[in-house]
């Protein structure tokens, strides 16, 4: 690895981790979603100063090319962290579907109450919330 590359590595890494500070700071991540991130962002840093990792996971791992292993290694992280994403919005949009179901429930309840309590009071019923 060129000792250029390994500059930029190393650069893009530290900036990477400053980016999901301020991300923090201005509360648009939570901080549990950073940790993956930052764990990414720490790798990228070690093979890129370190650069003899790479070359023995790949020497380990049967790949022709260091670069090759780096490249599935990063594929494959971040496939699982898309996996991941895709069951939390799953999750999400199920929890969503079940809230406003409720609030309906709720509204209908209300909307039914009051229009009992005008019957009972001889007074007009109340229009039906939208």
């Amino acid at each position: 690895m060129s000792v250029a590359l390994r500059i930029v590595l190393i650069v893009a890494a530290v900036a990477l981790v400053v980016f999901l500070l301020h991300s923090i700071k201005r509360s648009k991540m939570r901080i549990e979603d950073s940790l993956f991130w930052v764990a990414f962002s720490l790798v990228i840093l070690l093979l890129s100063i370190f650069p003899e990792i790479a070359v023995a996971a790949s020497d380990a791992f049967g790949f022709m090319a260091p670069v090759n292993f780096i490249f599935l290694f990063f594929i494959f992280v971040l496939i699982l962290k898309n996996f991941a994403g895709s069951r939390r919005v799953s999750q999400l949009e199920s929890r969503v579907q079940e809230l406003a179901e409720q609030v309906a429930i709720n509204q209908l309840d209300h909307y039914e109450r009051s229009e009992a309590a005008a019957r009972a009071q001889g007074e007009e019923a109340p229009e039906q919330v939208k």
